[in-house]
């Protein structure tokens, strides 16, 4: 009956502990800002956290069972309990020490933030006329390494002999001492362009005014970029309702 109680006990903990582990997985890739390109964040919860929180459960439940050696029904519930206080516990562990310690999101007036722009490319850059997500394509990167792709609005874009004018926008995340966008607009990789932007680690209200048109100054390869085929780039912070 030993068995059958610690099989039990460990199997049910090991269940309760996967369910956890998809919603701690999640709030954790989430805080960590993990990319979800080509279902990245998804496949980390599935296949890293998910099967972490069965081998936890079973390892919890079968302690649990063998240290309660209280017979009976009342054991068995005694042990059950621990095991999922346990485990429970555990996993608060893992999401509240990670939130206590992250770098929170900047906020103007108790609002989070986010990056609206407009990228001016030249007329040389071929924009389709139907959206797509690879032909254009804005990374935020805070302290150079890339945190957010930007969202692009592709009924904003508007066109004229010189020039196609892009919105979009990217929300704010860290404090970050410096920031900057690639921009790609394209397949060819060495086509991407760096521009650095003026935003302090905390956005002020005048902050929220359109900056003046910042120039990108090197290629994704560190190259320079020639005048013709610069791209510029002018950004506002705003605030945004939950």
């Amino acid at each position: 009956m030993r068995v059958l109680r610690a099989l039990f006990i460990a199997l049910f903990t090991a269940f309760v502990g996967c369910l956890l582990a998809f919603f701690v997985g999640d709030y954790l890739s989430r805080l960590g800002h993990m990319s979800n390109m080509e279902g990245g964040r998804g496949m980390f919860v599935v296949f890293v956290c998910a099967p972490l929180g069965i081998l936890v459960g079973l390892v919890i439940g079968i302690v649990s069972s063998i240290w309660v050696r209280r017979q009976g029904p009342a054991g068995f519930f005694v042990a059950q309990g621990w095991s999922l206080l346990i485990v429970c516990g555990f996993a608060g562990l893992l999401a509240g020490v990670p939130y206590l310690l992250s770098d929170k999101p900047p906020t103007i007036d108790g609002k989070r933030l986010e990056l609206q722009f407009e990228l001016r490319a030249p007329a040389t850059f071929k924009i389709p006329d139907q959206p797509d997500g690879y032909s254009i394509r804005v990374s935020l990167y805070a302290d150079n390494r890339q945190d957010q792709y930007a969202f692009i609005d592709w009924n904003g874009i508007t066109k004229d002999p010189e020039h196609a004018t892009i919105p979009g926008h990217v929300p704010l995340l860290t404090h970050s001492k410096t920031r900057s966008v690639l921009a790609s607009i394209g397949n060819e990789p060495v086509a991407s362009q760096f521009i650095e932007l003026r935003i302090p680690p905390a956005p002020r209200k005048a902050d929220e005014a359109w900056s003046d048109w910042i120039f990108a100054t090197q290629r994704a390869d560190l190259s320079p970029v020639s005048e013709p085929d610069r791209m510029a780039l002018r950004y506002r912070v705003h605030s945004v309702n939950d």
